[in-house]
């Protein structure tokens, strides 16, 4: 995604902070679209969105049954089945960069479409209550996240970071039409590789997108 030492050093940095930086689907029928960036303003182009073909997972249930995504100028594009929610899961978006404890870290990116499914399949994943429902469980490895915060973003790109209650639920105040991106993150050990280098930990960046009509 990088194309200097620059940009890897930038990216890295926005990383590390938590930065507006995230990745969510877009799905009108039987075609789907993945951006990346600021869901409420800049979103990433060309090179930085090609690079991503090669790592990309975009599944429905099954992570092992990826959908084939291509590059367009500013989002990676799909074609998808018309019904059922959608995820995406990127964990090499970013290079493994070095903490200030001097462990590596990696941002693993999971995305959804949709608020049918009740199950969780990401690890890291907002699940709604019930089909349909304006009202989700924020769930981490199956566990429900209380005190946690999520951004909701509108349809007019308005924003506003709630916590989940001691439930780790959360109602989204939907006042109007159109498609709502929500956006919770949240760091925890681990021990796996990640582009070729070990890390001791994963920022999760988690989004859920959904239209109300």
């Amino acid at each position: 995604m990088f194309k200097t030492a620059f940009a890897i050093a930038l990216l890295a940095g926005a990383a590390a902070s938590t930065s507006a930086h995230e990745i969510w689907i877009e799905r009108d029928g039987a075609t789907a679209r993945v951006h990346v960036g600021d869901a409420a303003g800049e979103r990433d182009r060309g090179e930085e969105i090609a690079k991503l073909v090669a790592t990309s997972r975009l599944f429905e249930t099954q992570p092992d049954q990826p959908i084939s995504v291509t590059a367009q100028p500013d989002h990676l594009a799909a074609n998808v089945g018309a019904a059922g929610d959608l995820r995406y899961y990127n964990d090499q978006v970013w290079e493994p960069w070095k903490t200030d404890e001097g462990d590596y870290q990696a941002a693993a990116f999971q995305a959804k479409a949709g608020r049918e499914s009740t199950r969780a399949v990401h690890a890291f994943e907002l699940v709604p209550v019930a089909a349909g429902s304006d009202s989700f469980i924020l769930t981490f490895q199956g566990h429900p996240m209380a005190d946690t915060g999520i951004t909701v973003i509108n349809p007019d790109l308005w924003e506003k970071t709630f916590k989940t209650d001691g439930t780790g639920r959360l109602t989204v105040p939907v006042t109007a039409k159109g498609r709502y991106i929500l956006v919770a993150r949240h760091t925890a050990p681990a021990d796996v590789e990640i582009a070729g280098q070990r890390v001791a930990s994963l920022q999760h960046i988690a989004s859920l997108s959904f239209i109300a009509r």
